[in-house]
């Protein structure tokens, strides 16, 4: 792989992380819980379910994982609204959460071995991933509530189309 096919990768996985997490956030808050606890839950669940991410081996669960994921993420917020303010659905909530994070894991795992050195792949990660809290926070002052339900599939189907394209071009070149 050249350079900056593993930099665009990383970036636009940080990228989907960071509106994902943006979203899980804004959701709690303004449906169940304006408190830091909210946070640290959330934090804590992504924390685990990468945790438990990077030990998945299978090579080929990228598109499994993402649609995991997203379907959560999206179970998630309907769950929410059907149910505001309703405590007894938090253990629901936290395993959502903790399914969304299992391909952030996941992709550090995989993405390790196109870097030189671990840390490469962190700071470009963590680039994308700042860019995403600004845009989501961004996008959520100026349009609202529209951007949680938008941005995470809109950045999702960004970083798989760099996967698709990455891949694709690597199995070509062998």
């Amino acid at each position: 792989m050249r350079p900056l096919k593993p930099v665009l990768l990383s970036s636009t996985a940080g990228l989907f992380f960071a509106t994902c997490q943006v979203g899980y956030f804004i959701q709690l808050e303004f449906y169940l819980s304006a408190t830091v606890v909210s946070f640290y839950a959330t934090l804590g669940m992504w924390l685990l379910g990468g945790l438990v991410g990077l030990l998945i081996r299978n090579d080929s669960a990228t598109l499994a994982l993402m649609a995991t994921g997203l379907s959560a993420y999206y179970a998630f917020g309907w769950v929410l609204r059907q149910h505001p303010y309703d405590l007894r659905f938090l253990p629901l909530y936290l395993s959502l959460i903790f399914a969304s994070a299992l391909y952030s894991g996941y992709f550090f795992r995989h993405a390790r071995p196109q870097f030189a050195r671990a840390q490469s792949l962190f700071f470009h990660e963590n680039n994308g991933f700042l860019l995403g809290y600004v845009v989501a926070v961004l996008e959520l002052l100026l349009h609202g509530q529209v951007s949680v339900q938008v941005l995470p599939a809109t950045t999702a189907v960004g970083h798989l189309l760099v996967w698709a394209l990455i891949t694709t071009r690597t199995h070509q070149e062998k």
